[in-house]
């Protein structure tokens, strides 16, 4: 969830909108109805409404998208032009003179803090946004940036002054961007020296490394002696920091910070620094000691504030390694000298006619021009004459590598679309990412694509992949080029419910019936009251399993008038349709969804999985003439798979290159788009599932497994981390609550608190959670931070029992039981009151299930989409539209000729 009070934006107001309207318009659909009006509330006041026009240009003539990594441009919240956005590896920015372009190889990790101090180490990253250049058009500024073309992954910016235009074309995955202009002025490319913390990152430092170091450390961190001479300047500060490297991957495994500050206002004096004296600075050191095998340490010393030069007399220097091992520094002092706010502006490193090298911010750049073109840098780059030109991040500076992009600079990129199919046998779903390009110069149409994690590693043609990588916040990025490339990802099942361990079981069917007595719905808006559609459809499953058929008929009543409710389009409860954007919403709304289409795939994906239900039991409900056009139409709000839908834009939340959805309707942060609860995304997923089985719609139940399967494996790396290979250095915990486009937080919207940040990505726990139990040595990781991070979070003045949990225990044990249902059993015990979507009749008969069917067998498939494998058995659900049982395979050779409903057989 996103939190509205926190978020304050500037909006364009539209006279349109205080329009009075004497009557209601309504669309029927069947049974249900939405409104194309927007009527006060019971008290005569406006109702939450998106009061801003999107910023479109005379060529998008289709539904407005929204939700995505690039939607700032299309959304004016804080700017009129764009926030920064973040394709990766590059990210841009839309200025009223042109486009900014970054790419940042290097996050800055950062903590906790409460009362200035930290209380929780490594706890947010982040690759920041900073600019390296500008591309725009000579002496023009425009009033905002307007969206003019886009596809699956790919967006198209215009700038346009009378009869002045510029356009740039960046995609996802991309190292280009592309730039294409009518007009006589010429494109001028400004070079900047991106602003840094130099108390944090060093700049110009002086380097003293030590390489091939095999040893057992001695549980010491390094010492240091160093002796400095500032002359005649004193207050100048100069950090120096020990880089390690334990294992020669050369990637950083730990680093060691210190401040050296001048005190001697004498040329003829040196100061003398230690390990003893200097303490360690907690912010800036991270990562933990460990012994070295080929590794290689580092020194770097800089200057971070003041005047005048620092010298480093290398001759009375020395450390002492973790391996109790002396090492000198040589016998040349080392001058360190001014900050030069020209350090970064672009250096050359290749320049060959039309085609220019350039590093700027430690990052490499390629700029091609058409040939015949003689690029001139002075102290920006201007192009007279030229229709188009293409820029490229470039994973380094060598002449080879600038060479062979030079390929692929002229094939500018026209269309990106994705294909899926869901192999139903072989339990997998294969996607296809191809582009369209056009040759700008020569012939060639090929591309090159920088493949995500959850993507290189499931590519079916591994073989392509070029030896280029790039860093990013989903960890190295892979280089692959052509005009396609698939991958293919297990679906791993669902089921709509865990069967009961036992079908008569007293203790259960006594807590049901407590649950259940007198229950009523008591929220109102589309988030809190899904949440309780979400409660009582686990409810109405385990009551058929319990054969309490008063129980689950009288609850299965209560949602179907409830969502007829949302459904007839007047009263207390209705959707609305705005035209304008391009979207369904309910009223009453809740956490930006009506006017920042905020969690819609969230909201809706409760409404979707209670409808999903009923038509297990009342297959007519869903029927079109009845209900089933209301849920259809929720459905194309967020996961329209018509690119050619009159009313819904293509996957409003789904991004397919990334893998996962986007939360923020308008992504107007300065770190780009974010999502925070992927549980309730993969909930959305499993609910297109489920509803597409009982409706028997092939189309909506493959559109699900399709973004069960992508989005399952993006969340394993992105906001789990299983194997270790995202997060960078420094971040000290096993998961994280939010991702964002330039890194990811361990936070959530509304609080520190760690028992939620894990548990907004548990939540809800149902039969499409599996995927959580996938490892469960990670999930005992995961659980063993948590308990760490809560010890420190309430031990720091924040109110809570350190020792336990005293929030949302049942999630966390529903949670736990997919690893050990025993000391579940024992943690729900401590349990005070169920969350608000949860009941404790559904963890009760969760962890007891999960004690009959033991852990997931991830690695066992089968050839129905909800069946699944679990340690101890099967678990079968076949829905009740037909009468004849159905013949299930497993990966391992198991065949079952299951009967309609949810069975479970023994190995």
């Amino acid at each position: 969830m996103s939190l509205l009070h926190l978020m304050k934006y500037k909006f364009l107001l539209l006279s349109s909108l205080t329009l009075s309207i004497s009557h209601a318009a309504i669309t029927s659909l069947g049974a249900g109805s939405y409104r194309t009006d927007l009527p006060d509330t019971s008290d005569g006041k406006p109702r939450r409404s998106i009061q801003v026009e999107p910023l479109v240009s005379n060529n998008i003539t289709g539904t407005i998208p929204t939700n995505d990594w690039w939607s700032s441009l299309v959304w004016p919240a804080y700017s009129p032009h764009s926030m920064p956005m973040f394709p990766h590896p590059l990210a841009v920015q839309a200025h009223a003179d042109g486009l900014a372009i970054s790419y940042s190889s290097k996050p800055t990790v950062s903590d906790h803090f409460k009362d200035g101090k930290p209380f929780q180490k490594g706890t947010n990253y982040r690759y920041p946004f900073r600019e390296s250049m500008r591309i725009g058009l000579q002496g023009i500024e425009t009033k905002d940036t307007v969206l003019d073309a886009f596809s699956d992954w790919s967006v198209t910016a215009l700038w346009k002054k009378d009869t002045d235009t510029l356009r740039a074309t960046f995609a996802h995955g991309s190292p280009f961007v592309f730039f294409e202009k009518t007009s006589h002025r010429p494109i001028q490319i400004k070079f900047n020296s991106a602003k840094i913390n130099s108390n944090q990152e060093p700049v110009d430092p002086q380097v003293v490394e030590w390489k091939k170091i095999t040893a057992k450390h001695n549980g010491k961190p390094a010492d240091i002696k160093l002796s400095i001479n500032a002359g005649k300047f004193v207050g100048i500060g100069t950090k120096a920091r020990l880089v390690y490297d334990f294992d020669g991957d050369g990637k950083t495994d730990r680093t060691e910070t210190f401040s050296l500050f001048a005190t001697d206002p004498s040329e003829q004096t040196w100061e003398n620094y230690s390990s003893e004296k200097q303490a360690l600075e907690p912010q800036l050191t991270q990562g933990e000691m460990r012994d070295f095998n080929n590794g290689t340490i580092r020194l770097e010393v800089w200057k971070c504030f003041g005047k005048g030069l620092v010298t480093l007399r290398a001759s009375d220097s020395q450390i002492t390694l973790p391996d109790g091992s002396k090492r000198g520094l040589g016998e040349k002092n080392l001058v360190i000298g001014e900050v030069n706010p020209n350090a970064s502006i672009a250096k050359t490193f290749y320049h060959k006619g039309n085609i220019l090298g350039v590093t700027l911010n430690g990052s490499h750049f390629g700029i091609y021009a058409p040939s015949g073109t003689e690029l001139i840098i002075k102290k920006d780059l201007v192009l007279a004459g030229i229709p188009f030109l293409s820029i490229a991040v470039l994973p380094d500076s060598k002449e080879a590598t600038i060479k062979y992009y030079e390929k692929f600079a002229y094939a500018f990129i026209r269309d990106t679309k994705i294909t899926y199919a869901y192999d139903q046998e072989k339990a997998m779903v294969t996607t296809n990412y191809s582009v369209k390009t056009q040759p700008m110069q020569g012939s060639n149409k090929e591309t090159l694509f920088a493949l995500y994690r959850h993507q290189h590693l499931h590519a079916t043609d591994k073989e392509r992949f070029e030896k280029y990588t790039y860093a990013s916040p989903r960890g190295e990025m892979k280089v692959i080029s052509g005009e396609s490339f698939s991958t293919s990802i297990p679906f791993l099942g669902v089921l709509p419910a865990l069967p009961n361990a036992n079908a008569k079981d007293a203790t259960l069917i006594e807590t049901l019936k407590k649950d259940t007595k007198g229950f009523t719905f008591k929220k109102d808006d589309t988030y809190w009251n899904g949440k309780e559609f979400g409660k009582v459809t686990e409810l109405i499953q385990i009551a058929d399993q319990l054969q309490q058929n008063e129980i689950r008929d009288r609850l299965l009543g209560l949602l179907k008038a409830r969502l007829a409710d949302w459904f007839d389009g007047k009263d207390k409860y209705f959707f609305h349709y705005n035209k304008r954007w391009n979207t369904l919403i309910g009223y009453p709304d809740s956490y930006g969804s009506a006017e920042q289409l905020n969690d819609h795939h969230f909201h809706y994906s409760y409404f979707i999985r209670a409808a999903a239900t009923i038509a297990q039991y009342d297959p007519d409900w869903t029927q079109p003439e009845r209900y089933g056009k209301m849920i259809d139409i929720l459905i194309r709000d967020c996961a329209s798979d018509d690119r050619d839908d009159k009313l819904f834009p293509w996957m409003r939340n789904f991004d397919p290159y990334a893998g996962h959805s986007w939360a923020a309707g308008h992504a107007g942060f300065a770190s780009g788009n974010n999502q925070e609860s992927s549980s309730e995304s993969m909930n959305f997923a499993t609910s297109l599932i489920l509803y597409g089985q009982a409706t028997k719609n092939k189309k909506i139940r493959d559109l699900g497994i399709y973004w069960h399967s992508t989005e399952a494996e993006a969340i394993k790396h992105y906001w789990f981390d299983l194997d270790r290979k995202v997060f960078p250095t420094g971040y000290q915990q096993s998961c994280v609550g939010m991702v964002w486009g330039d890194g990811a937080s361990y936070g959530t919207w509304w609080t520190a608190n760690p028992e939620e940040i894990h548990g907004i990505n548990f939540l809800p726990i149902n039969g499409g959670s599996l995927y959580l139990g996938r490892d469960t040595d990670y999930l005992l990781r995961n659980l063993e931070n948590l308990k760490s991070a809560n010890r420190s979070f309430h031990k720091n003045g924040f109110e809570g029992d350190p020792e336990n949990y005293d929030r949302w225990q049942d999630i966390l044990a529903e949670y736990l039981a997919l690893a050990d249902p025993a000391a579940a059993k024992k943690l729900l015990g401590t349990m005070k009151e169920s969350e608000l979507g949860e009941s404790k009749t559904h963890s009760l008969q969760w962890i007891s299930s999960l004690e009959k069917l033991g852990s997931l067998e991830e690695k066992i498939s089968a050839n129905h989409p909800t069946a699944i494998a679990f340690k101890n058995g099967y678990a079968i659900y076949i829905p009740k539209i037909s009468n004849q049982p159905v013949t299930v395979k497993f990966s391992d050779g198991k065949t079952i000729k299951a009967p309609h409903g949810l069975t479970f057989t023994a190995k």
